[in-house]
């Protein structure tokens, strides 16, 4: 069964630090999108900081990953990870052994 994550980070610095880390972070975040792992990301409405999804089998495995974000390091960013199964999908988003619904 297909893990999917819905990772919420929340911002602890100032706009003009976040600015600093953010090309170093977009990077980061590219090596991720070219392995698979994530699958969608953006900043919150709200600018108080990002969502994305992820595909991962274990919360380690996440961890691990985003203890390596030059958000973390520069102390810009912190982390909530939820886990869900889907269970449909639309056509906008491929997931294998995940029904479509035309």
């Amino acid at each position: 069964m297909t893990t999917l994550w819905m990772i919420e980070s929340t911002y602890l610095q100032p706009t003009a630090e976040i600015a600093k880390v953010t090309p170093d972070h977009r990077a980061w975040l590219d090596g991720h999108y070219r392995s698979g792992v994530f699958l969608t990301s953006g900043r919150k409405v709200d600018g108080t900081g990002g969502i994305l999804l992820a595909r991962a089998d274990t919360l380690q495995e996440l961890t691990d990953i985003f203890d390596q974000d030059p958000f973390v390091k520069a102390g810009c960013a912190k982390y909530r990870y939820v886990a869900f199964n889907p269970v449909k999908r639309g056509k906008g988003i491929e997931l294998d052994g995940v029904p479509l619904v035309e």
